[in-house]
């Protein structure tokens, strides 16, 4: 099949920007879709199983959604501007220090959150707490210096081990809990494995330790809360940025997410004797609290 196009109306100019998904699958399709209804003009969509020519890619301006497409248009050698959306931070630091010739402008839309609406979002939760411990993997390693300054700025005491491939986290993971009054659970790929995830909000929950995630599924699981932002959320910002774009001066440097969500979990509360927490109202406070 050859590659996918989504019109807004009638015919794109040349001039559209390109849009590329890491794949045709649902979750990409509704970035792409939001992309468009924020965007409120023509792009050119394609899969990065069916891209574009390489001509193509070097007219206008390349917009990846998610890893894979971004890793596949910076390998590609032209000078098209690009923007990476819907991306881990580590990621696309990674692949741009990577693959980067020094001519094509960058930018990006995060997925993941700052961390200092993470821990800000601790501190609501348990103001009470003296410390807040967390562990390191090869993707996120790189945020350890920002972690322990973050959260000093909240009066919180950084505590963090730093794994890799040969060390066994579970037996790791049960000092550092005894450790933290709260425990911040950074994505990182490598890291967060079903069993390790299960292990840590088990130490958790018997340790009375409560746990900030960072997505919804991680606080079904058994954290407190979290603060995360979805896929048409990170699609919204995209498109915001396209429509308010001047490509005639440099691109702005890359963005965590605007828009996010605050989502806890009622039993977890009661369990470790927290009052519930409010959703609403936390994600007020956080939005009052955003630089």
């Amino acid at each position: 099949m050859l590659a996918l196009l989504m019109l807004l109306s009638g015919t794109v100019a040349a001039a559209s920007p390109l849009v590329l998904m890491s794949e045709n699958s649902a979750l990409y399709q509704l970035v792409a879709d939001e992309i468009r209804r924020s965007y409120k003009q023509p792009i050119q969509l394609y899969s990065a199983d069916s891209a574009p020519s390489q001509a193509r890619l070097d007219e206008g301006l390349n917009i990846a959604i998610g890893a894979r497409a971004c890793e596949q248009l910076l390998q590609h050698s032209g000078n098209a501007d690009l923007i990476c959306t819907f991306i881990p931070s580590t990621t696309f630091q990674s692949l741009s220090s990577l693959y980067s010739n020094g001519q094509r402008r960058l930018s990006a839309v995060y997925l993941d959150q700052p961390l200092q609406r993470q821990l800000r979002l601790a501190r609501l939760l348990a103001p009470d707490a003296k410390s807040i411990g967390t562990m390191f993997g090869p993707f996120s390693s790189q945020s350890k210096s920002l972690f322990d300054l973050t959260a000093l700025t909240e009066h919180l005491t950084p505590v963090s081990i730093t794994l890799d491939d040969s060390d066994n986290p579970i037996e790791r993971l049960k000092p550092l809990i005894q450790q933290s009054d709260v425990f911040l659970a950074l994505p990182d790929r490598a890291l967060f494995n079903r069993a390790t995830a299960k292990w840590l909000l088990y130490i958790t929950l018997q340790q009375k330790v409560p746990v900030i995630g960072f997505s919804k599924t991680y606080v079904e699981a058994g954290a407190l809360a979290a603060v995360y932002s979805t896929p048409a959320q990170i699609g919204r910002q995209t498109g915001e940025l396209l429509r308010e774009l001047d490509l005639s001066q440099p691109l702005p440097q890359p963005a965590y997410p605007k828009y996010f969500n605050v989502s806890s979990n009622p039993i977890v509360a009661r369990t470790l004797e927290l009052p519930e927490p409010d959703n609403s109202a936390l994600h007020q406070r956080l939005e009052e609290g955003a630089e």
